[in-house]
């Protein structure tokens, strides 16, 4: 309908000759206890680490987050910091000129400070330009041979072993199942109803089931 598409926005299929209507979904997951604890279907327009700060105010003080890379960022990272909550992600290896030097040092792992982009606005961000985040680079060997790098906040190496780091990043893998569960077991994409409200209650009680 015409209420959708201006509401969610298009994407052009090259197999149809109509567009068709996407929407970004995201989700906050308790992979120990197999529960959405928050979720949102907006406009596909709007971006994954946007969402993940509304997705803060159901996190707590002490709590972990399991990113994939699509998510490192200076920015998430401090408003995690300055909440309290902790952090592990996977880190592209370009992600800075420090990140970089890390991953080629060969080092299984490294405190570094990182800082903000410089080529941006700093304008109604809680963080000045100079500002700087302490965090913990992990370089994790997988059983394929491919390295892959990873960065926490959790510095205390005596009380986070880095041997621990492979098994506690491979949980964000119930993240996925979860979405697989979420799509193709619950078939949250097929809506009964045709309106925005229609369709935002039946995402929620797909989410709640």
């Amino acid at each position: 309908t015409e209420e959708l598409k201006n509401m969610y926005g298009t994407f052009n299929n090259q197999k149809q000759t109509n567009d068709v209507i996407v929407a970004r979904v995201s989700v906050l997951y308790d992979v120990l206890n197999d529960l959405a604890l928050d979720g949102k279907l907006v406009p596909f327009s709007q971006g994954e680490v946007p969402l993940a700060y509304d997705h803060l105010s159901y996190a707590r003080k002490g709590d972990l987050i399991i990113m994939d890379r699509a998510y490192t960022s200076f920015n998430l990272a401090y408003r995690m910091q300055q909440q309290g909550i902790d952090f592990l992600c996977r880190c592209k290896h370009t992600f800075s000129n420090q990140v970089k030097a890390f991953y080629e040092s060969g080092k299984l792992q490294e405190i570094i400070e990182i800082k903000p982009k410089q080529n941006k606005s700093f304008k109604d961000l809680p963080y000045k330009p100079e500002s700087t985040i302490q965090v913990r680079m992990l370089r994790i060997e997988l059983s394929s041979g491919e390295i892959e790098i990873l960065m926490t906040s959790l510095t205390d190496s005596k009380k986070y072993p880095h041997e621990e780091f492979a098994d506690l990043y491979f949980k964000r893998w119930k993240v996925e199942t979860f979405y697989n569960k979420f799509k193709n077991i619950i078939g949250v994409e097929n809506f009964s109803g045709t309106s925005h409200q229609f369709i935002q209650q039946e995402f929620n009680c797909a989410l709640y089931m």
